[in-house]
């Protein structure tokens, strides 16, 4: 009997910290979500509950809020219960360094106005270890389909006479770019985008822009870098990836940096503006990834770089010597 008891109020225990978990304020209506997709919602829903619902001295709370860098310029975490879906809010960023999220009631009065960094472990509520580890599973659950990229607006013609998308953004040097290229189809000379085995270098940028539609069955086997010096490996679709970068609104900067007798060897930084983080991925491309849609492109990643550091790790890997794989 005192065993059935105690088993008993293990699975409450187990379902009111399930259900403590589960719990946030409802702050935005699905209208919204689906309208203008962001992690802030959840994070804010999150974390101003967690506050609200912290049962503790308020010296205490004010060090959590120390520590986290957020700020309540109006109002405090208990505000949130007077926001209704209907209130207007903004969200702004400062120097790409903090958001600021404010609600104001139908008289224009701000009901809640709080400044917290763009910092992914806090929005994300996970360390950063615990984050790259999930990366695996996050990558593997995807639906092995996507919707390619439309074609871009403005071209123009690049030093090779091909075409090219414009503007472009670069990153840090000329060559890092999200640049997409085109020449005329054969049947009715309209652009399409190249993917060619007499062009591999712009096929390549292509595949990985995701402006080519049908990408096959492709692969990548991924080796990842891990905290203290640990590696994971596994395979995912390049579909599933591509898919991945749409998802998370990542803005792909895309660099060959050689052709050599096993591929082409090059380089991905994919950046998340919203959360300011990056993923950096070096690729050998195999010669034949255009005409074989069943290849296997090796790929080595450093997950979740957050952007400040982007810049010296990449000099740091554009100055190794490279060797052959």
């Amino acid at each position: 009997m005192v065993g059935h008891r105690f088993l008993l109020s293990v699975f409450c225990l187990l379902a009111y910290i399930q259900s403590s978990q589960a719990q946030r304020f409802q702050l935005f209506t699905q209208k919204v979500r689906d309208y203008s997709p962001s992690v802030l919602y959840d994070f804010l829903e999150r974390y101003l509950f967690e506050i609200d619902s912290m049962q503790t001295k308020g010296e205490v709370i004010s060090q959590k809020l120390h520590d986290d860098k957020v700020f309540f310029q109006i109002g405090t975490a208990a505000s949130a219960k007077k926001i209704t879906p209907d209130m207007q809010f903004s969200v702004s960023k400062t120097d790409d360094k903090f958001y600021e999220v404010s609600w104001r009631d139908s008289l224009g009065q701000v009901v809640l106005d709080v400044v917290f960094p763009m910092q992914y472990e806090l929005i994300l509520g996970k360390p950063k270890v615990e984050i790259e580890m999930d990366l695996k599973d996050e990558l593997q659950a995807i639906r092995r389909s996507f919707v390619a990229k439309p074609f871009a607006n403005e071209l123009a013609t690049a030093d090779d006479n091909c075409k090219m998308s414009e503007p472009q953004v670069n990153y840090y040097v000329k060559s890092m770019n999200d640049a997409t290229y085109y020449h005329a189809s054969t049947q009715n000379d309209t652009l399409i985008p190249t993917f060619v085995e007499s062009d591999k270098w712009h096929s390549a940028a292509n595949l990985f822009q995701g402006v080519i539609s049908d990408v096959g069955n492709r692969k990548l086997y991924i080796e990842q870098n891990l905290y203290n010096f640990q590696t994971k490996q596994y395979s995912v679709a390049l579909a599933q990836w591509l898919r991945y970068c749409q998802q998370m609104q990542l803005s792909v900067y895309f660099s060959v940096e050689e052709e050599r007798e096993d591929g082409l060897k090059a380089l991905i930084i994919a950046q998340n503006k919203d959360l300011a983080f990056n993923h950096m991925m070096s690729l050998i491309i195999p010669n034949d990834f255009v005409t074989n849609a069943n290849c296997i492109i090796k790929a080595t990643l450093n997950a979740y770089i957050p952007t400040q550091n982007v810049k010296n790790l990449y000099q740091q890997y554009v100055k190794k010597p490279k060797t052959r794989i």
